[in-house]
């Protein structure tokens, strides 16, 4: 998984200027945080320590304190406004919860000691970091031995749609969607770790819009921009592109009613720590020590 050229201080802003229209558009990411949950029905652990990854407005910050409501679950986001949110929201302690912490944060540099976690989670975050590999090396860093690391990210047959109407308009538009990874490179990135046992699996989804404008309205409402991408050409919503994508979108990726639709394709993965193999560079060869 390589770097994505993004430029971190502009996603946050992006995500921040988001928070008022968030959960209007957020039905797909509340979708993929059950199913992300739901992945917990086949593994056997209760944690005391949980990490949230990527909070955005709280919605599956609750769903980790109605399952886990013992453990101490700290949740981050890289948008200070989204933490703001999530702490509005979320339910009021109760006596038998323990303790749910919110902060800002990167995801690339978290701001936790090593294995400080029984659980580290994060749902659609990581195709919005710079380095996904980063993200992961951290995940594993601050992951307790017996611990599990769990995450969705959008996969590479997501927007291909719109990504197609972009190149028909100019190559280097093509470039304002992200380049989201394939299974095949996401369980690679997670073989660089010490981990063992990880599954991946996917699921596609297909969405349905009046037209290529309301696509747009709702990725800009969920904080989607182009904005943080670095060396972008015009943004998503110039006008010329705008006007482009409302003629020609429809007349490749429309339904028998006029509706056009977009994919979007969601990852899963999980892996369990695994401890780090040990370096022998150091070590004299056998042969090289006297009296063997």
């Amino acid at each position: 998984m390589s770097e994505q050229h993004l430029n971190t201080q502009r996603v946050g802003r992006a995500f921040a200027r988001s928070v008022a229209t968030y959960d209007t558009h957020a039905v797909l990411q509340r979708e993929v945080a059950e199913r992300l949950l739901n992945h917990l029905e086949f593994v056997q652990i209760k944690p005391q320590r949980v990490l949230e990854i990527g909070c955005g407005t709280g919605y599956f910050t609750r769903l980790l304190r109605q399952r886990f409501n013992r453990a101490h679950l700290a949740t981050i986001d890289i948008a200070p406004a989204m933490v703001v949110a999530a702490r509005n929201t979320h339910p009021r302690r109760m006596p038998w919860s323990a303790k749910t912490s919110f902060a800002a944060a990167d995801a690339c540099h978290l701001p936790f000691a090593d294995a400080s976690f029984d659980l580290v989670a994060s749902s659609l975050v990581m195709q919005w970091v710079n380095d996904p590999q980063q993200m992961l090396a951290e995940m594993r860093r601050v992951l307790a031995p017996d611990g599990l690391i769990l995450f969705s990210t959008f996969g590479r047959r997501t927007l291909s749609e719109l990504r197609q109407s972009l190149a028909d308009f100019s190559h280097g538009h093509a470039g304002l969607i992200l380049p989201f990874p394939d299974v095949t490179s996401l369980g690679d990135a997670l073989m660089k770790l010490p981990v063992e046992l990880p599954v991946s699996d996917s699921d596609l989804f297909t969405l349905t819009y009046a037209d290529a404008m309301a696509l747009v309205r709702e990725l800009k409402g969920l904080g989607a921009s182009s904005s943080g991408i670095r060396n972008r050409p015009a943004g998503l919503y110039g006008r010329r592109l705008l006007k482009h994508l409302d003629e020609n979108y429809a007349l490749k990726h429309s339904d028998a009613d006029g509706r056009i639709h977009a994919t979007f394709e969601v990852l899963y993965a999980q892996a369990w720590y695994a401890e780090a193999p040990r370096n022998y560079d150091h070590m004299i060869p056998i042969e090289q020590v006297d009296g063997c």
